[in-house]
């Protein structure tokens, strides 16, 4: 949530306000009341700048408010097509203390620089317009108001669907959607549907009957507060149709959205289906000469298997069967007697008893080896290597295994291994140099039957043709697993080597756990902390979106984003050869907010939700690009908090504070909220309708408050 300000700083202080004339409903809460159907003429000429959250688009010129009750209706407001300048619009709900964004555009597509923005306003929801313009832009305009009933256009209408059900719908038309990125990105507008869940696996597909190129995101709770579940884009690479599996809950709602890649609308066909005895998922089959491993996901804990196999083409019924208990003979499962340079297919059934059996998955092919394979082929074969050793070796003829995750370098084809024992020293495995085609390297602890995911790397800098590089500081006596590999379905030749060090001092905030806590500072008042990639390492999990082949060795930090408006990120390299950051919301599930390569600028950081604890990752490849950078982390305090009440009848007293104070007369106020002056929330006190309160103010630390009444701010105090 955002506290609005249009009054500047000085307002805050209670300074008098400029005597300029101005628009009338320039103020959020001077805002003009508009109703379904009506369309009002209106002007930004003579208004002042607004200090109002980015919501869907950024505040880049003078703006006039319009507020909206809400009907249970859709709405689109728009200010097409008569505007005299280019404008943009932003919706909030709430109220002026404190709202939140509903969305927002700047050119309606087709039109021109006119915009539109359609939402769906609850009943009991109070909705705030804001009409804008586009850099600095300032003029006339009609603002149009249009309500329909609810469609599935929007969440709140969904079309209810059930288990076993295919209905068809069309996108086109739609308008475009604010709900969460969730298994992949909304790209398009989409259309709402929803369902009651049922304890059972649960598959929604728009697979095969798909007219263009979908995506789906599943979700659960309100849809005011919607929790992502699953997504999916294409169901397979070059297959543009879009599936998603997962396990359902008895009396959860379940909402989905059918949208699109890159902004394409068309035609769909929409399937759920929710089955008790779940069919077999995430198939792999790592095939050998005269042999084939074959992996899968159950959700049928203690059911029975049934694996057909024979050669491509062969008659289901015909060919050679393989069964056992899931969990106690596999999987895996390993195929042997195969024979070599042979096509072959395979069937999975899985029979949870009673006559519960799941859909056969398959056939799946595969093609055994036409030569043995390399004597490292498989984790359990791994050849040794040693520090200052260079080997050659060749993934041709190596296996493909199932692997965890593992930062840049996740397991998509076959590999070879090595091994080696920690001693203290930081190791580099590197094929740079060496390399015939373009690698990846992977190393785990744990063994070969319960691998972890130590480093992972796919692209290092300083290395040609796509070679690898990977650093780690060992730990005495731990085995480690090296997988060499390739990008994709890259196959072929390469030389490894191992180089060792002494070990470095570590760096404190080199995992996130330990991220170092940064403090928001006044706008060009930043005192900025160094931080550096050298004697840094790579985590296990992922890259982020905008750097996803890359090496990563990164540092972390902390901050609370507060009520503080124009938060900033400046963020040089001084000795580091490139800088990189992102932002995250938490270590133990990091969810991704934004990122950014090859830092140069100040970075506004817009799209951070308001007095909010994240996390920033501050990155680079290491090795020859590894060095010092410098980072700071700015912010306008006083425009996040509201402006005070221009004469307040309310005394905070003793002043200065001690350990209490007492608030009165309190004239109705209700919640009386302490924030610092970088807006951040410090307590809440409940008045429970009495004339005057105590505040408890033994845990604040010394230093400035504000003091608000019910979202107004209505007085400053010091804590001695």
């Amino acid at each position: 949530m955002l506290r609005l300000s249009t009054a500047a700083v000085a307002a805050l202080l209670l300074s008098s306000i400029s005597s300029r004339a101005q628009a009338p409903n320039d103020e959020c809460a001077s805002a003009i009341t508009i109703s379904c159907g009506q369309t009002l003429s209106g002007s930004t000429a003579s208004a002042f700048p607004d200090e109002a959250l980015a919501c869907g688009v950024t505040i880049t010129a003078p703006g006039v408010w319009y507020v909206l009750e809400g009907t249970n209706a859709q709405v689109i407001v728009t200010t097409c097509p008569n505007n005299s300048y280019d404008t943009k619009l932003n919706v909030y709900q709430g109220f002026c203390g404190v709202i939140t964004c509903v969305g927002g555009n700047d050119d309606t597509a087709g039109v021109g620089l006119c915009s539109s923005f359609g939402f769906a306003a609850m009943e009991g929801t109070t909705y705030y317009i804001l009409v804008q313009g586009y850099n600095g832009a300032t003029g006339t305009f009609d603002l149009a108001v249009t309500c329909t009933p609810m469609t599935f256009d929007v969440c709140n209408g969904a079309l209810p669907m059930t288990c076993g059900q295919t209905v068809s719908g069309t996108t086109v038309g739609a308008t475009g959607d604010t709900a969460p990125a969730c298994g992949t990105d909304i790209t398009a507008p989409g259309v709402w549907y929803t369902f009651e869940g049922e304890d059972a696996q649960i598959t929604v597909s728009t697979c095969p009957n798909s007219a263009y190129d979908t995506r789906l995101n599943v979700y659960s709770g309100a849809c005011d507060a919607l929790v992502c579940v699953t997504g999916n884009d294409d169901i397979v690479g070059g297959v543009l149709c879009s599936n998603v599996v997962f396990n359902g809950t008895s009396g959860t709602t379940y909402h989905v959205l059918v949208q699109g890649y890159d902004g394409q609308t068309g035609d769909f066909e929409l399937s759920v289906s929710c089955v008790s005895c779940g069919v077999p998922q995430n198939i792999i089959i790592s095939p050998l000469d005269v042999s084939a491993t074959v992996t899968w996901s159950s959700d049928n804990t203690s059911s029975t298997y049934s694996i057909e196999y024979g050669p491509t083409g062969f008659t289901p019924g015909t060919g050679t069967v393989i069964t056992g208990i899931v969990g106690v003979d596999g999987p895996p499962v390993v195929i042997t007697g195969l024979t070599l340079a042979t096509d072959y297919e395979i069937l999975i059934t899985e029979d949870c008893g009673g006559g519960d059996v799941s859909t056969t998955v398959g056939p799946v092919a595969f093609t055994t080896l036409a030569t043995p394979p390399a004597v490292n082929a498989l984790c359990g074969g791994a050849l040794p290597i040693a520090c200052g050793a260079s080997v050659p070796g060749n993934t041709t003829n190596g296996s493909f295994t199932a692997l965890p995750a593992c930062g840049a370098a996740n397991v998509t084809t076959s590999g070879v291994w090595y091994t080696f024992t920690g001693d203290g020293q930081v190791v580099s495995l590197s094929t740079c140099g060496g390399n015939a085609y373009d690698t990846k390297i992977s190393v785990f602890s744990g063994g070969c039957s319960a691998p972890v995911c130590v480093v992972g790397g796919d692209d290092a800098p300083g290395c040609a043709a796509n070679a690898s590089r990977v650093d780690l500081q060992t730990t005495s006596g731990t085995e480690y697993l090296v997988l060499v590999h390739g990008y994709g379905q890259n196959q072929g030749p390469f030389s490894l080597t191992m180089t060792c060090s002494v070990a470095c001092v570590a760096v404190e905030n080199d995992d996130c756990p330990g991220a170092t806590l940064l403090t928001v500072q006044p706008t060009g008042g930043c005192e900025a902390s160094t931080g550096t990639t050298e004697c840094v390492f790579a985590p296990a999990f992922g890259n982020p979106p905008c750097d996803p082949f890359g090496n990563i060795v990164d540092t972390w930090y902390a901050f609370n984003s507060g009520w503080t408006q124009n938060l900033t990120l400046i963020l040089e390299a001084i000795t580091a050869g490139t800088i990189n950051a992102a932002i995250y919301t938490a270590c133990d599930a990091p969810a991704y907010v934004a990122c950014w390569n090859n830092v140069s600028a100040p970075i506004q950081l817009d799209m951070v939700p308001p007095n909010t604890d994240l996390l920033l990752r501050i990155w680079n490849g290491g090795g020859p690009v590894a060095g010092t950078y410098t980072i700071c982390l700015e912010g306008d305090f006083s425009l996040g908090i509201p402006p005070m009440e221009e004469v307040s009848t309310t005394h905070i007293s003793p002043v200065p504070a001690h350990d209490r104070s007492t608030v009165q007369p309190l004239a109705g106020i209700s919640t009386l909220t302490v924030v610092d002056l970088q807006g951040r929330t410090m307590m809440i006190t409940n008045t429970q309708g009495a004339t005057s309160a105590q505040l408890d103010l033994a845990g604040l630390a010394p230093g400035s408050y504000v003091l608000l009444g019910d979202g107004r701010a209505i007085g400053r105090f010091i804590k001695e």
